[in-house]
């Protein structure tokens, strides 16, 4: 079962990688050496592998109610070229300093960091053009996703998350403190991945709030399940949460977080069986 379900989610995996690709390839973009290569520094690490777990996440809520695939790629790409944004300017100097990005020098070590700069920059902006364009059949719905993922991206969610991340120097974080952090940096694009796919599928207002709550835990659980896999392989300081509850105490939060999140999936579906695997898979990864 688990192998079938692994089958399934890698083929909306490759079916984000191909709209993605083409996406950017095709842009209609002005003339000149500058903007080609500008294009290519997008392209580089929007097409540099990943698990694709936010657009595949929109695939995965959409498919709830019967929404077809081409009508949620726009929005589940936009995600994804704003969480791509955002790992090109984590990597630069004046952030995280990281010179690989899986397995390959990043964005700005290849295009130099004014490019890459830029190529983040054209990439956010980009999002917004894309479901202002594959939605504008409905302007109620281009103005809800605009509101939601603009939310999600930005002070009030991942860009606000990495602002507390950085001037928290050596601040001792309680869980609540850590937990929020993360709700913020890493899981309001995750949640958005959900809450904007029910939106566009047409859901309840109820079942929208029920999976809004489902995709905030679920993005959570990944972050509190990386904390336990890192536990042992660096300092575990006051920013990790095995750091201050301890492994065992860490592992008893994520059975918690992970439970409550598959609460919240079943009030909208009884059976769902490829975003059940997704809490589960994540509760049990040894990588």
């Amino acid at each position: 079962m688990a192998i079938q379900l692994e089958k399934e989610i890698a083929n909306r995996v490759e079916t984000v990688n191909q709209y993605v690709e083409k996406y950017l390839s095709a842009m209609d973009l002005p003339q000149g050496d500058a903007i080609s290569e500008l294009r290519k520094s997008m392209l580089y690490s929007a097409t540099n592998g990943g698990k694709r777990f936010r657009p595949v996440l929109s695939l995965l809520v959409a498919e709830l109610f019967g929404c077809s695939q081409e009508r949620i790629l726009p929005f589940a790409t936009a995600v994804e070229l704003i969480h791509t944004y955002s790992l090109i300017h984590d990597d630069l100097p004046c952030m995280d300093n990281d010179d690989v990005r899986r397995g390959k020098p990043t964005n700005h070590k290849v295009f130099g960091e004014d490019f890459a700069l830029l190529a983040g920059d054209a990439l956010l902006t980009e999002a917004f053009l894309l479901i202002a364009d594959g939605y504008s059949d409905t302007s109620f719905l281009v103005g809800q996703l605009t509101r939601l993922l603009s939310e999600a991206a930005g002070v009030r969610g991942m860009v606000g998350g990495q602002a507390i991340d950085l001037r928290a120097g050596q601040k001792k974080f309680s869980k609540e403190e850590l937990t929020h952090l993360h709700l913020l940096k890493t899981g309001a694009l995750i949640r958005v991945a959900v809450e904007g796919a029910s939106v566009i599928a047409g859901a309840r207002p109820t079942d929208i709030e029920s999976l809004r709550k489902f995709g905030e835990g679920l993005g959570l659980a990944f972050q509190v399940a990386d904390d336990v896999l890192d536990h042992g392989e660096k300092d575990q300081d006051q920013r990790s949460f095995t750091g201050i509850m301890g492994l065992e105490g860490t592992k008893t939060y994520l059975q918690e977080i992970s439970k409550n999140t598959l609460a919240e999936l079943h009030k909208v579906s009884a059976e769902a069986p490829m975003l059940e695997y997704l809490i589960s898979f994540n509760q049990n990864r040894q990588v």
